[in-house]
């Protein structure tokens, strides 16, 4: 390369420095590690439950539902392999996904290490004038942790979980149609990850 060459590289890279509006490309967060706080989704746990195989319901066949409340049995989530470093957690929160086929209202409750959280009580699925599921009820709600509630949840051995049918507010509940209906849980957590708080 000749003298001539590189002094003319040399001043168009200079031209083209001064050009640019380096604010444009945020330098500062470049040297801020404080900003390094990817968000993280972990599911926890995912079910489909059948209500004749959770509860017992005496009425047969086409016979209503009288019950004003059905619980389930309880369902227990294993937590012993969900690993996470809760000191690099600022703030959390618990993601319950529920689809509901029953033609009952929904409520449930969920517990670990102390901390009972209890759902609003949800809508039933749709029904047709023969008392059929014709479209189902979807909720998803977040349920936001404290910072001892977080620690908690890092050590608990298991999350609860626990469900209760309401009578609708008008039509019938037919036995047959309530027994074979199903409930699908989705739980996760969602958190931003403090990476500076990352020890190795």
């Amino acid at each position: 390369m000749s003298k001539n060459q590189f002094f003319s590289i040399i001043g168009s890279v200079a031209l083209l420095l001064a050009s640019c509006n380096l604010s444009d490309f945020q330098t500062s967060k470049l040297i801020s590690p404080t900003d390094l706080n990817p968000v993280l989704y972990m599911p926890v746990a995912t079910g489909n439950y059948l209500v004749k195989d959770y509860t017992h319901i005496p009425e047969l066949g086409n016979m209503p539902v009288l019950e004003p409340k059905i619980v389930f049995d309880t369902i227990r989530y294993d937590m012993t392999k969900l690993n996470f470093l809760p000191t690099a957690v600022d703030s959390m929160v618990i993601i319950v996904k529920t689809v509901n086929e029953t033609p009952m209202k929904l409520q449930y409750s969920f517990s670990f290490t102390g901390k009972i959280v209890t759902s609003p009580l949800l809508p039933g699925a749709k029904l047709n004038p023969n008392g059929d599921v014709i479209e189902a009820s979807k909720d998803s709600i977040e349920y936001k942790l404290n910072y001892a509630e977080i620690l908690n949840l890092g050590i608990t051995p298991s999350i609860d979980f626990a469900i209760s049918l309401f009578q609708p507010g008008s039509g019938s509940v037919i036995a047959t149609v309530l027994k074979n209906s199903n409930i699908s849980v989705k739980v996760g957590i969602r958190a931003p990850v403090n990476l500076v708080k990352i020890k190795t």
